[in-house]
């Protein structure tokens, strides 16, 4: 289990943030296709709510870090390892019907775990900064650091890259993403960039903040007296040129991050 689940800070925090976000989505989720219970759920999704104020702490060295922080976020990690190995929570993906190979990615599951025809890749295709005649089929992937006051700094690698300084793929301009803010536990949530309950806009640099506070459109009206659950933030990214809107990239997956 410990191989599959990491037990690095940096490497937990990408896991825990892929594996909630991919849990949801989906109709039926893929927490179904899992046979995950909603207790499952919840569970890592609590374990994504102790992790991300303690990670943001840990990441100011500056400011925030301290031992106990860091010593924090090794006790979540063991806590995530122990509960999904008592639960048999990786047995259970492992043995769905049809296990595909963005699952198998997803979890750190071996590739030849998926069933030939079962999930999509993104090939990836040689371009240069002057192609403008053929799209790009590699997609963004994005980090997503929650800020205090609803605010997400997103910074956005190529899929080749997935780390290292924040950067457009070569030949375009921008990068497009579609986001909308819900309460978490929201039933039906987009799973597509392209959901009207989302805002599609774009952003000319790879790294930038997303100010979150004000939108609240599909915030459902609360009971008087209910507490107000955690708000999430769910996006889509994709390379896009702003001169030739039809050599677009494709849309990622949803990701989704718990706002502060």
């Amino acid at each position: 289990m410990s191989a599959i689940i990491p037990r690095g800070i940096k490497e937990f925090d990408l896991y825990i943030r892929q594996t909630y976000a991919y849990l949801i989505l989906g109709t039926p989720t893929n927490a179904s296709r899992y046979n995950w219970t909603a207790i499952f759920v919840a569970q890592w999704l609590a374990y994504l709510n102790q992790w991300t104020p303690l990670y943001l702490l840990y990441e100011d060295k500056k400011g925030g870090y301290t031992t106990d922080v860091k010593n924090d976020l090794l006790a979540i990690i063991e806590n995530a390892i122990k509960y999904a190995e008592e639960n048999k929570l990786i047995e259970l993906i492992r043995a769905t019907a049809v296990l595909t190979s963005k699952d198998c990615s997803t979890w750190h599951l071996p590739a030849s775990l998926a069933l030939p025809t079962g999930g999509t890749h993104h090939i990836l295709t040689e371009t240069t900064e002057t192609d403008r005649t053929a799209p790009t089929t590699e997609a963004v992937f994005p980090k997503l650091i929650a800020q205090t006051g609803g605010m997400v700094r997103c910074k956005c690698y190529t899929e080749a890259a997935e780390s290292g300084r924040a950067h457009k793929l070569a030949g375009f301009d921008l990068i497009e993403y579609s986001f909308g803010v819900f309460y978490s536990g929201t039933a039906n949530l987009p799973t597509v960039a392209t959901d009207t309950r989302l805002t599609i806009a774009h952003s000319s640099k790879a790294s930038f903040v997303l100010p979150t506070a004000g939108i609240t459109d599909n915030l459902t009206a609360l009971a008087a007296g209910a507490a107000a659950p955690a708000k999430i933030l769910v996006i889509f990214f994709r390379h896009a040129k702003s001169k030739h809107p039809t050599l677009d990239g494709p849309w990622s997956v949803a990701f989704i991050t718990v706002l502060l």
